[in-house]
């Protein structure tokens, strides 16, 4: 089995993302590193803390860091997770069962949402080289 790497960023729902903000500017001291319409991150030094306001998130959501997330994630489906994936109102469905099946790209990083045996969630991120 791929390693964890360690928690990589989490997730908190943010209904309101503009309070959000503001709530979590005021406790870290800083503004976001990244924002758009949906979601926004703050670096902390370590991991990293995530706003969004689409409904995949309803409890704060754990993402480790994996070298690999194709290997990763083809490791955790061949053991009985489920990959999901979002749908067109930002909600986590089952995925279609093939083997990308919910893997991500986004600026920076390549993510992916499982579901494990337990029902609990399992968050994979890749952070991708930057390119300037």
């Amino acid at each position: 089995m791929s390693e964890l790497d360690g928690v990589r960023l989490v997730v908190y729902p943010a209904r309101d993302l503009d309070a959000g903000i503001a709530a979590w500017t005021a406790a870290l001291g800083r503004e976001p590193l990244y924002r758009n319409a949906d979601f926004a991150a703050f670096g902390s030094g370590g991991a990293e803390i995530g706003l969004t306001r689409l409904p995949w998130a309803d409890h704060p959501l754990v993402f480790f860091a994996v070298a690999d997330i194709e290997k990763a994630h083809g490791e955790l489906t061949a053991s009985g997770a489920t990959a999901l994936v979002q749908d067109a109102d930002g909600v986590l469905t089952d995925g279609d069962g093939s083997p990308l099946a919910g893997i991500t790209d986004v600026p920076g990083r390549r993510l992916a949402v499982l579901r494990g045996t337990d029902g609990n969630l399992i968050g994979l991120a890749q952070d991708l080289p930057v390119s300037w």
